[in-house]
Parts: structure tokens; C-alpha cells; sequence
């Protein structure tokens, strides 16, 4: 089982079919980051960190990944009131990444750099203050749950 942590290897295909060779069975949450328009799914990429982009500029696709362990993508959705703490869970509560103990249990901050953090904190905070993002988002409130590009693989 991998969870959250295939976007980290430096070659995720290869450690898949590594894992489904020594496994019976291999369950995999992780992302679509090759779909078309990947990046817009989700307005915390899409609009404060789009340096996040330039991370899996290389990624392998759905499909290789999928292949790879021999098995198939279910969609996860996210819920609104997701307690989990990945990247995606606050996708209807803006204000979370604006706490510091929230980002530092989300890799993505990591990885963007503390230039990019900043920067966003500081836009995300402004469009909050300003009733932008609630603007800009509005489709989202309603929503009780929402598909950000997260998927299982499974096989």
C-alpha cells in the first residue's frame, strides 16, 4: 500500500511494478496529474501555487501508472469536512491553509519552496479578507464533495 507518497520517488512506474511484483495485492492513493487541465482542478494550485505544476512536469500518465501494477483507477472524491489533512482536504475551507501547523502536514508547501508559500499565504489571505475567493469559488459551497484528480489504484 502506498499512500500519498508515490509523487515523491524518483521513479514512480518502476517502484509500482516493483510493488506488484512482490505483492499479491497493491492498493495506491495517489494522484492524475496528466490529465488535461490537471492543474485547474483545484484552486489552490490553479490560483496561489502554480509552481506546483512545474513539479510533475514529468509525471508518468494515469495510464502508465495504472499499467504499471497491472490494475485500475477509481476516482476519489473529497469531502468537504475531509479530516485527512492531505493537500486536498481543505478544498471548501480556505482559511485552513492560512495555519501554519496545516501546511506543515501538507508536502506541497515543502516542495513549492518557502518564496512560493509565502507568496500564496499572503494572496489567499488578501482574497479571503476581500471576499475574492469566496467570488471566485462560489460553485464550490454548495458542493458536499468534490473530485480533485485524487485516484485508487488498485489491483
Amino acid at each position: 500500500m502506498a499512500v500519498s507518497t508515490v509523487h515523491h520517488w524518483s521513479d514512480p512506474v518502476a517502484g509500482l511494478r516493483e510493488m506488484r511484483r512482490v505483492a499479491r495485492r497493491v492498493v495506491v492513493f495517489t494522484y492524475d496529474a496528466s490529465a488535461p487541465g490537471w492543474l485547474d482542478r483545484f484552486w489552490l494550485t490553479r490560483d496561489y501555487l502554480p509552481e506546483f505544476a512545474d513539479l510533475l512536469a514529468d509525471w508518468p500518465s494515469l495510464a502508465d501508472l495504472t499499467h504499471a501494477i497491472g490494475g485500475r483507477a477509481e476516482p476519489v472524491l473529497v469531502p468537504w469536512d475531509c479530516a485527512d489533512g492531505l493537500s486536498e482536504a481543505y478544498w471548501r475551507r480556505p482559511e485552513a491553509y492560512l495555519e501554519e501547523h496545516v501546511r506543515r502536514a501538507v508536502s506541497i508547501w515543502t516542495r513549492v519552496g518557502p518564496e512560493a508559500e509565502q507568496r500564496a499565504v499572503k494572496l489567499l489571505r488578501d482574497d479571503l479578507s476581500s471576499g475574492r475567493w469566496a467570488e471566485s469559488n462560489r460553485d464550490l459551497l454548495a458542493l458536499d464533495a468534490a473530485e480533485l484528480g485524487l485516484r485508487l489504484l488498485v489491483a
